[in-house]
């Protein structure tokens, strides 16, 4: 009878930031002074447990030096269970701690619930198109965290990329948030010696340091911190990670593309309406395949495969189109104008 009510005590304490005494005796239907003799209990057995006295007092579960029993619903075990089996596999060396803490829960489920994840085969099957994701330090982690929560400037050495090349640039951030986004880790972060706010890739992030300077509370450019990532002009994979990767002048406004546009692509606006984008995919006729769903016209600017392989799919897709009557129907058209190829210039699609 103590022990379930002690038990009922710290699901109570861990679903609500604080509790008044009389709130906690109505809810166990015991009496103040038993609620106090119970949260002793919890103490001893090394919850801790505050409080603060007074008509206006008040319980609470707060951090300890040492992480004691958790209490967790049916829900609560199979989700943490399941979260551990597909959780992609992003922070380097954190896959046998992953294992660790997976059996862990796996030992202490009751008979009905490990019968419940028992029914839960999953199969992990690679996806062609979508490339793994960079594996990142958990010490990286842990600095640009601590940084962003004690407002500490850092310097750090960054990799972008600058359509055909990649440059190395130095960086005086302001850390503000860690954002993931298809498995890829970015830091939004203010440059100051830039004067801007930028989302920086994780895995290109190199030399990072320390400094003894503190900044002060800034507005972020934008409220909704997916959409500032992803309108960010250089947010992908490197060329190397595809092996096809080329550039296209689009008739799309950047602000679209930027919206549709994989995390594998980068793209810098030209005017108000012509974009230069540049992505990867397995194969040219896949790069194609993805360009034109953006259903409007662009230009290829390189490599010539990716030239070549647009006249290619040019000359797949000059079908008959049939008409009203049987007779004209299977009569071959010759096909439209569709561009111009130049010196040098890939084709207008």
């Amino acid at each position: 009878m103590i022990a379930n009510r002690t038990l009922e005590l710290l699901s109570l304490l861990q679903t609500k930031k604080e509790w008044t005494g009389e709130g906690l005796a109505q809810r166990l239907g015991v009496s103040p002074r038993t609620v106090r003799r119970d949260i002793n209990r919890l103490r001893e057995l090394g919850y801790p447990v505050t409080a603060t006295k007074g008509p206006s007092g008040y319980y609470r579960l707060s951090r300890g030096a040492r992480l004691p029993p958790l209490i967790v619903d049916d829900e609560q075990a199979l989700a943490i269970a399941l979260s551990l089996q597909t959780a992609p596999a992003s922070v380097t060396g954190m896959g046998d701690a992953t294992k660790r803490a997976l059996n862990s829960i796996k030992e202490l489920l009751p008979p009905h619930l490990a019968h419940r994840l028992a029914t839960f085969s999953i199969e992990h099957i690679e996806n062609a198109w979508e490339l793994a994701p960079p594996q990142i330090d958990p010490a990286l982690l842990a600095q640009l965290s601590t940084a962003a929560q004690q407002r500490d400037l850092v310097r750090f050495s960054y990799r972008s990329l600058n359509h055909d090349s990649t440059e190395d640039s130095e960086v005086l951030a302001e850390p503000h948030r860690l954002v993931v986004w298809s498995g890829r880790w970015y830091l939004v972060a203010y440059d100051q010696q830039r004067c801007s706010w930028h989302a920086y890739r994780l895995d290109r992030i190199r030399s990072l340091a320390p400094t003894s300077w503190r900044f002060g509370e800034r507005e972020v450019p934008d409220e909704d911190i997916t959409r500032f990532v992803q309108s960010q002009p250089d947010r992908g994979d490197t060329p190397d990670t595809w092996p096809c990767w080329g550039t296209v002048l689009m008739e799309c406004p950047a602000t679209l593309v930027a919206k549709w546009a994989p995390g594998a692509a980068s793209f810098e606006a030209i005017d108000d309406r012509i974009t230069r984008i540049q992505m990867g995919a397995w194969s040219w006729s896949a790069l194609l395949g993805f360009l034109i769903t953006f259903s409007c016209r662009f230009t290829v600017e390189g490599p010539p495969e990716l030239v070549e392989a647009a006249r290619r799919v040019m000359g797949r897709i000059d079908v008959d189109i049939p008409g009203p009557t049987d007779a004209r129907r299977h009569q071959r058209q010759p096909p439209p104008e569709r561009g111009r190829v130049k010196s040098g210039d890939g084709p207008a699609v």
